[in-house]
């Protein structure tokens, strides 16, 4: 089982240094998801501006089930 997954939708890029700058935009933006879940059960949608420059336009999408017992 895994306690946290995420995906992120294939866009098309380039240079490899832009790729990776959208995918690290794509984890900064699941990270302040999770946190802002405080250690329950959550998922969702990584909204952002693709690659083509379209805003609210989903990225790819996480879960995070916890496996910890206490808070």
């Amino acid at each position: 089982m895994s306690v946290f997954t995420i995906t992120i939708n294939d866009q098309t890029f380039p240079k490899r240094s832009s790729e990776v700058s959208y995918i690290a935009k794509c984890l900064e933006i699941a990270a302040a998801e999770l946190q802002r879940a405080e250690g329950n059960l959550t998922s969702g949608t990584i909204l952002g501006t693709n690659a083509a420059g379209t805003p609210n336009t989903s990225l790819g999408n996480w879960s995070y089930t916890p496996s910890g017992t206490l808070p």
